[in-house]
């Protein structure tokens, strides 16, 4: 057999038992918040009709699908986002459920990506979407949930950068530029070209006055939220639509600021995101360990639409667990439990093994997690690996105990063992 067969196929990755542990932990924490928030989960296919997935991704990132025929000759695609699935959803399923909808989705996406640190061409994301409403304080929802998202997982020092799509849409706009060269430039300013978004503006027939504009636009960028503020209003005082987005963008942080979160928010202008559904704010989420975004979203108000002709605004955001997990490396924050016991039932003999079988599925049943010697091996060497895989208790059975109704526990922390009764055993390893 060719040897690169014994390898993952390039971009995707097997998850050993600790990595595995670590990544249902982040997926078990982000479950647990949407239900503190009251956004009910749901499950989409992998597997989904390319032209939905295509429609509004982004020309990079249409790219980058892995597409394919089925056997019934139509052209399919593997998700590369939630956020398509969703819309479609609610715009075949949900349009007559009560507003808004809050939804949960978490699980693997595919993009043709190069390999790189935190970037894979299969990935995990957990995705919550907030559905029906246009109003500032959903949008300051979704970015406190991001925000309580990465301080319960203990993720420090992090930013949510932000920008609002309305500011630059509104100065293009205004100078005739359609959508699909809006989305262009939109593009070139994800990958920070910002020189080469100025000369495709000024292709697309932009004034000196919109590229001098657009020019200061790009270098707005800092911390403090009034001065940021009061340098975008008097940059883009001309065009009415950017005013109006800045004073939305405006409105949502200070909702969130005024909420108590402890959020450190980072504003430029010049912000955009690859994906062309956004119509409203958009964020992304950094820590100083990486130079890469840990999750992002925004408000895309007309996608849902476009499936189904009726207008349900909408915002949301997609937190990447696999670059949480590298982030919670580099910090040096490690996946936190209550205190967990973990036993062996370890038969000394064959003529016991039923009786042994019989004590770990009553373990079992009593909620500890036991593992039962299944190799025949002897005592000695049971013990030894017992320590190597955590165990924290060994139950011995031997034959003269078991005919007494007793068994022989073994705390491997302290290396005390004593005999218990089987009645006694499980309240026993718990406390």
């Amino acid at each position: 057999m060719n040897s690169s067969f014994r390898q993952p196929v390039r971009g995707m990755r097997d998850f050993l038992p600790n990595e595995a542990e670590k990544l249902r932990f982040i997926e078990n924490t982000a479950r647990r918040l949407a239900e503190l928030y009251g956004y009910d989960e749901v499950i989409t296919p992998i597997i989904e009709h390319y032209d939905l997935l295509a429609a509004k991704i982004g020309e990079e990132n249409r790219k980058r699908m892995y597409v394919f025929e089925d056997l019934g000759g139509r052209k399919v695609a593997l998700r590369p986002e939630f956020t398509a699935s969703i819309a479609r959803l609610v715009s075949t399923k949900l349009l007559s459920v009560p507003k808004p909808i809050k939804l949960f989705s978490v699980g693997s996406l595919y993009r043709y990506d190069e390999p790189q640190m935190g970037r894979y061409r299969e990935f995990w994301q957990a995705n919550y979407e907030l559905v029906g409403s246009n109003r500032p304080e959903a949008d300051a929802e979704v970015l406190g949930l991001t925000c309580d998202f990465l301080e319960t997982l203990g993720i420090k020092g992090y930013t949510i950068k932000v920008n609002h799509v309305g500011i630059l849409r509104g100065i293009l706009g205004c100078e005739g530029i359609l959508e699909e060269g809006q989305n262009a430039i939109m593009q070139l300013l994800d990958d920070k070209e910002w020189d080469k978004a100025l000369r495709l503006a000024r292709e697309y027939g932009a004034s000196s006055k919109c590229l001098e504009t657009l020019e200061r636009i790009f270098g707005i960028r800092g911390e403090r939220r009034e001065v940021i503020m009061k340098i975008m209003i008097e940059t883009v005082e001309d065009y009415p639509k950017a005013l109006d987005s800045i004073s939305n963008l405006d409105e949502i942080i200070s909702f969130v600021e005024d909420s108590g979160l402890d959020a450190k928010f980072y504003f430029e202008a010049g912000f955009a995101r690859g994906l062309e559904y956004y119509t409203g704010i958009i964020f992304e989420a950094y820590v100083p360990e990486l130079g890469i975004a840990i999750g992002g979203g925004g408000r895309y108000d007309k996608l849902i639409e476009l499936f189904s002709g009726v207008e349900v605004p909408a915002v949301g955001v997609a937190l990447g667990m696999d670059r949480i997990m590298l982030a919670m490396e580099k910090q040096g924050i490690s996946p936190s439990r209550a205190p967990d016991y973990k036993v062996l039932v370890v038969p000394v003999e064959e003529s016991i093994i039923s009786k042994a079988l019989k004590i770990s599925f009553a373990l079992r049943r009593s909620g500890i997690k036991t593992e039962m010697e299944v190799m025949r091996r002897g005592l000695s060497r049971s013990l030894s690996d017992a320590s190597k895989k955590g165990i924290t208790h060994v139950v011995i059975v031997g034959r003269k105990e078991i005919g007494e109704g007793k068994v022989v526990l073994r705390n491997m922390r302290d290396k005390v063992q004593e005999e218990v009764s089987i009645e006694e055993l499980s309240s026993k390893i718990k406390h």
